[in-house]
């Protein structure tokens, strides 16, 4: 005979509500946008956790991204000429000052938004 056990949680009692799929949507965008499940999400703003969300749009963030790739591509090409015996060219190092400088106005516009 097997007996029922109970699971082992943290929290002892459970609250449930239905919403209407609008505001599950907007939930599900903020709780994504905080890298938080909706449940978690939700359970902390109950819980009155002031919520700082990120500044940068999701555009904004995907040409962050991009950038950053080129830079990355950029620096592994010279790392691997070092690794060699080489010297970096002084267009290379311009290149990717240049670069830098194109992310950081970048970045610091997203910001601005």
């Amino acid at each position: 005979m097997s007996e029922k056990t109970t699971p082992n949680r943290k929290d002892s009692k459970q609250v449930s509500f239905r919403i209407s799929d609008e505001d599950f949507d907007k939930l599900s965008q903020a709780a994504k946008s905080l890298n938080m499940t909706v449940p978690a999400f939700v359970k902390s703003k109950a819980k009155g956790t002031r919520m700082t969300y990120p500044k940068i749009d999701r555009s904004g963030a995907k040409e962050i991204a991009t950038e950053l790739r080129r830079i990355g591509s950029n620096v592994n090409q010279i790392a691997k000429h070092l690794n060699q015996g080489g010297n970096p060219s002084k267009s290379d190092l311009e290149g990717i000052q240049r670069e830098l400088q194109k992310l950081w106005l970048t970045l610091s516009e997203q910001l601005e938004k």
